[in-house]
Parts: structure tokens; sequence; C-alpha cells
């Protein structure tokens, strides 16, 4: 990493073991959104200022999107092993092991996914498919998502549209707790589905896709995308989905967009550990989770993990379709 900052190391909260990565790396990134001034590193003509890249969509005379290690990561390669000297308890805890990438999904300097035709767009949802297909066979990752952050209100460091792919060596808790409801239930993804149906808060279907507002949205106008049948992961989908999701995920920022212009946003994708750590439960469904950040976290979210939105589910989908 060129780097003489620390690696970045697990530790937990004594009281409910939640995990917290000690990743002394990141405040070495700059900040185009907070004023810093910068050449962008994303733009065609300054690949040098990335890494060589993983994957990439070529074209005859460049590129139409790519993806590159993060300079910055909040994981490191290698194996989770704490350090052979406890004396500093920094050092002694474990590794925070895995893959940080950054998906660069355009060669022009944009802001916005609307930006990037749909063609092309469809290609990087293809493109991060075939890089979690590669991490599914490595044994050191045990889980792996693509998540977006748009906007400085979602945590966003530079303009250029980009997304970002990172690998675990564990399982984060809000997957544990979703594979948790999968065992209590028979089949909670078909309930999910079926509920938005009964209670109108499907905005929007592609094949045999469907983009609904879940029962207890965080932020107003939260969206999930998910497959009508079981399908554990999407590295493994058909072309047909990556298309749906494709279109789905730019036809939700599109109505975000109309309903409150330029407004932030995060998303992640949701499957289970990959199969050479676990099974994957039978009815599992991959997922990508639209979080509008309308409202910032204040002292109760924090305090108590419960959410506070000012739009039902009902209405947030109404005003979704409408848009």
């Amino acid at each position: 990493m060129g780097s003489t900052r620390p690696p970045p190391r697990i530790h937990h909260d004594p009281l409910t073991d939640r995990p917290v990565v000690v990743a002394p790396w990141r405040a070495e990134r700059p900040d185009e959104l907070a004023g810093d001034r910068i050449t962008c590193p994303f733009c065609a003509g300054h690949e040098r200022l990335t890494p060589p890249d993983i994957l990439r969509t070529a074209t005859a005379d460049g590129w139409r999107s790519r993806i590159v290690p993060n300079r910055f990561p909040i994981v490191a390669a290698g194996q989770p092993l704490a350090s052979a000297s406890p004396a500093d308890p920094v050092d002694a805890a474990p590794l925070a092991a895995g893959v940080h990438e950054v998906v660069i999904e355009s060669p022009a300097h944009v802001a916005s996914i609307l930006a990037i035709p749909p063609d092309d767009w469809r290609e990087v949802w293809e493109l991060c498919r075939r890089r979690l297909a590669d991490l599914a066979t490595d044994a050191t990752v045990v889980w792996a998502t693509v998540f977006k952050n748009s906007g400085a209100a979602a945590g966003a460091s530079l303009e250029h549209v980009h997304s970002q792919l990172v690998g675990l060596g564990f399982v984060p808790p809000n997957i544990m707790a979703e594979l948790s409801a999968s065992a209590r239930a028979a089949d909670p993804f078909d309930a999910v589905v079926s509920a938005a149906v009964k209670e109108d808060r499907i905005v929007a279907e592609i094949d045999d896709l469907v983009a609904l507002v879940p029962p207890a949205p965080r932020q107003p106008f939260e969206t999930w995308v998910l497959p009508r049948s079981p399908e554990a992961f999407f590295h493994e989908t058909r072309p047909g989905r990556v298309t749906a999701v494709a279109s789905l995920s730019r036809s939700i920022v599109r109505r975000l967009d109309r309903l409150v212009p330029h407004a932030a946003y995060n998303w992640w994708l949701h499957q289970p550990p990959f199969a050479h750590h676990a099974p994957p439960p039978p009815l599992w469904r991959w997922h990508l989770e639209i979080l509008p950040r309308l409202h910032g976290l204040a002292g109760f979210e924090l305090g108590t993990g419960c959410h506070v939105t000012t739009v039902s589910g009902h209405e947030a989908a109404a005003r979704l379709r409408e848009a």
C-alpha cells in the first residue's frame, strides 16, 4: 500500500460483540466532496492513478467500466491471524482480512448513474457478477457484497460514479440476523413479497424481479429489489436477471431523483456466506437494498438501533410509482 500506518484490525464491543474494523489506511483517502482539490483518479486517461485493473469492460480504444483494488481499503489481503506478540492490545487484535475494490462505472466524469447509457449500466452489473463469482472460489473470503455511496450524506468522498466491492473473512452481523430469520421462518422472502403485494407496496417489476418498499422502511422511499423465486447468490443468476436488476436500480434512482432532486443514497447487495463456508439456506434470495439518506441518524437511532421515518411504506410506494 505504501502507507506507514498499521493495517486494519477487527475489535469487538465487549457488551454486544459488535465488530468494529479499525482501518487507519482510510484516513489517507482524499475527500473531493469535502473540498479537497484532486485530479479525479477514475476518469479515462488517469488510469495511472489507480492500481491495475482486476476486471474491465473493454472497448476498441479504452474501457466502459473497470474494477480496481481500493488504494485505501478497510480490509487487507491475508489471513485473519492474531499477532504473535500480545503485549500491545492493538497489534494483538486479528487482522481485518479480505478484499476491498472499486467499481468504476464510467470513463466520463459524471456524478449520477442516470448519466450512464442503459446498456453500459447493465455491463457494470455483469462485471460485478463476474467478480463475485471469482471471490466465491477464494477460500479466504467468507462473504462479499457490492455497495454504493452516492452523495456526501451517504459517505461518498469522490463525485465520479463508482461502487465498491468488499469481501470479508467473517459474516457481518446484519447477515447473521437475516440467516437467523431464515432459520425461524418457512420462507421469509416469499412472505416479504406476498405482504408487499397485499399491502400495495410494489413499486415496479421487470422479468421476475420485483422492487418493493419494505414493511419497516428506515428512511422515506427505501426500496428492496429481489427475485420472486429462490436464488441464493447473485453471481449465479442468469443474464435476464442481471438486466432486470440494472433496469430496476436505475428506475428507482430516477424515481427518487424526481421526488427529491439530487438525494444522497446508499445501496448494498445481501447474499449469504459463500457455499465453501456453509450451505446457503434453501429458500434464500439475494436482494439489493436501496436506502435514501434524507434524514440524518440522531441520538435515538444510534443509541437504540431503532429507526424513525416520516413516510409509511404504503405511501412511499405510491409516490415512487407516480414519480
